[in-house]
């Protein structure tokens, strides 16, 4: 078996844009082992995560060793969203939607292919939140972020478990401690509005 020296730098160039799939996943793959990141040899599913993420994340990676921090990112159980994100979110058709896509990921077998862009939508609608709110809010309490990689691709390179672990961190949160009152001011002095939508009836 190879052992891998993680104080040694990863490939300097091989995990560069432009150069073929299958040279920048091996290169990838070997700064994950390097890290202790991924067992060696690498079983095929990961090999397929790898491919996923090179998809997802491969246009900001100059060097393999690029890919750690946002690998480790996406293997944490939950995310530390921004103060003020979290208040945007503090509404209760907010923690019933995402609940809702919680359970959404449960059913499905295979997180690959999903058509996320229609099916977010329609999930919000029962909710009556507009859909670019829908689609931050998923983001938000994913991965804490506003922008990112398409949910196509964040979907299958979470998990079940890790998304299902982040909604559910998110909403316990915000169900404690101060419930769902929204704080009345933000920063600046003007009044804040979170997140709204209407149930239908």
């Amino acid at each position: 078996m190879t052992h891998y020296d993680p104080t040694v730098p990863p490939f300097s160039t091989r995990a560069a844009p432009g150069l073929p799939l299958a040279e920048r996943c091996a290169a990838i793959a070997e700064a994950m082992q390097r890290a202790g990141l991924l067992e060696t040899p690498a079983p095929p599913a990961a090999l397929r995560w790898i491919e996923t993420f090179v998809e997802a994340f491969g246009e900001r990676l100059e060097i393999a060793g690029d890919a750690l921090p946002f690998v480790r990112e996406l293997r944490a159980e939950a995310v530390m969203i921004p103060a003020l994100q979290l208040e945007k979110l503090r509404n209760r058709q907010v923690l019933f939607f995402l609940d809702t896509v919680s359970q959404y990921v449960d059913d499905q077998a295979e997180l690959r292919g999903l058509a996320l862009d229609h099916d977010i939508v329609e999930i919000s609608s029962e909710f009556g939140l507009a859909p670019d709110d829908a689609r931050w809010a998923v983001r938000m309490a994913l991965t804490a972020r506003a922008d990112g990689p398409p949910l196509e691709l964040l979907f299958p390179l979470l998990g079940h478990d890790r998304i299902m672990m982040r909604i559910g961190a998110v909403n316990s949160h915000l169900l404690h401690g101060r419930g769902l009152e929204p704080i009345k001011f933000g920063p600046d002095g003007e009044p804040f509005q979170p997140i709204t939508g209407h149930m239908k009836s």
